[in-house]
């Protein structure tokens, strides 16, 4: 506990820390966070952020400018989230895509998300790999690639080696 603030002051009902514009902890100058371990309540996002990968990715961009700023004494600039939509695959050939100006689900979202992922993915190599993987996988309907097996040894303490693989 911090002299002078108490617990809800810093951190809101999900149990996320509350910080300002310029993802600065409520009270602090010196302390940031950013991620979703943090609630940013603005008029368009009463509640924070969502918690995803993409508000995390901008905030952590704008925060090392900000702080390259502040360690140069220029003024920090106020965070603005570009909420570029949402996807989600919700089975077999099914998908949800929540864009700003675009809703739709399906086949065709389901698509849309495979594109998306495939061209998020950085080098030629990576992107034929996943796909030539994800198209084995969808032919022989093969769920075991997702899972990770292997059978349990107790290790043995008399021995200098392991016989762990």
């Amino acid at each position: 506990m911090v002299a002078g603030l108490d617990a809800n002051s810093l951190v809101e009902r999900v149990e996320r820390i509350r910080v300002n514009q310029y993802n600065q902890v409520k009270g602090y100058d010196n302390i940031f966070a950013i991620g979703d371990i943090t609630s940013m309540e603005t008029e368009e996002y009463p509640q924070g952020h969502p918690i995803m990968a993409q508000p995390a990715l901008q905030k952590g961009k704008w925060l090392g400018e900000n702080i390259v700023k502040l360690i140069q004494n220029k003024t920090m600039v106020p965070f603005d989230y570009n909420d570029k939509g949402s996807m989600v695959t919700i089975g077999r050939n099914k998908a949800v895509v929540d864009l700003p100006n675009y809703h739709f689900s399906g086949v065709f979202a389901w698509f849309v998300w495979m594109f998306v992922h495939l061209f998020s993915l950085i080098g030629f190599k990576n992107k034929a790999v996943v796909f030539l993987s994800w198209v084995y996988n969808y032919i022989r309907f093969d769920r075991e690639g997702r899972l990770i097996i292997r059978p349990y040894k107790k290790k043995s303490f008399t021995a200098f080696i392991s016989d762990e693989v």
